[in-house]
């Protein structure tokens, strides 16, 4: 079964026989020969799709959760466009962006116990830590690599030494920050040679018309319930990939029967 041959090669054991099988010196490189030598669970049809018909739904849930921050996250976007781009008010002052922000290093976390805060890289959540390193409202922006990657974290949190993070310097202005960031294109202020790098200089000096604070609340009081479901949303499917990740190896190995399951 299809399905089920994806959760063979899900598994962290499968990640594991590959790691150690490798070929490669700097870079890992999975070796075929010994890929197609990989053990799988010899289970009959019935069995392989009864396993996969508990874990797939769970996977179906977190794409579905995905696809509809995506789309709140557009219509955010649509909105800020709205207000601050298209009708943007030619009186609001003109400023930089340093006037609304203070960015921050984030720090290295491979010495930092395991825990529930997590740990934001240009890629998003890396592991959780047993600390935070901010724990207010901010917006993330990749130092290296991924340029164009930026977030909206409301939640405390860890972030690596190769992201950025922001304080606010005034009320109701995060998401504002965050949507501003996102639409300019990062990639093009690329300040690196070998790796994409982006500074503080570049980031400070960005020019913008900065609404006055009314505006600032009324796009706050508009956009904030969606980003409120946007982290419920989060949350499940964090939750949900725990769950999954849990199933998964006890349903290969038997250890979880599925023979009393009507599909």
């Amino acid at each position: 079964d299809s399905d089920f041959l994806y959760y063979v090669l899900a598994d962290d054991a499968f990640f594991a026989y590959v790691m150690a099988t490798s070929k490669g010196t700097k870079m890992p490189r999975g070796d075929k020969k010994s890929i197609m030598q990989y053990e799988v669970p010899c289970y009959d049809i019935e069995t392989q799709q009864k396993i996969a018909s508990i874990l797939k739904p769970i996977d179906e849930k977190i794409e579905l959760n995905n696809a509809i921050n995506n789309n709140l996250q557009e219509q955010a976007q649509v909105i800020y466009n709205d207000m601050f781009i298209t009708n943007a008010n030619p009186s609001w002052q003109s400023g930089q962006l340093s006037d609304l922000i203070t960015v921050r290093y984030g720090k290295d976390h491979k010495k930092l116990a395991d825990g529930t805060y997590p740990v934001y890289g240009s890629g998003g959540i890396m592991r959780y830590v047993e600390r935070p390193l901010y724990d207010k409202e901010s917006v993330l922006i990749p130092r290296k690599g991924t340029l164009n990657n930026v977030m909206y974290v409301n939640e405390p949190f860890w972030s690596v030494d190769t992201m950025f993070f922001t304080e606010m310097r005034l009320p109701d202005v995060a998401k504002f920050v965050f949507h501003f960031v996102k639409s300019r294109d990062l990639v093009a202020l690329n300040a690196g040679s070998a790796v994409p790098s982006m500074t503080t200089d570049i980031l400070n000096a960005m020019e913008l018309l900065i609404p006055d604070a009314d505006t600032l609340t009324k796009f706050e009081n508009v956009v904030a319930p969606m980003y409120l479901t946007v982290q419920q949303n989060t949350q499940e499917s964090s939750k949900l990939t725990e769950l999954r990740d849990s199933l998964l190896p006890r349903l290969m190995s038997g250890e979880i029967d599925v023979s009393d399951i009507d599909l």
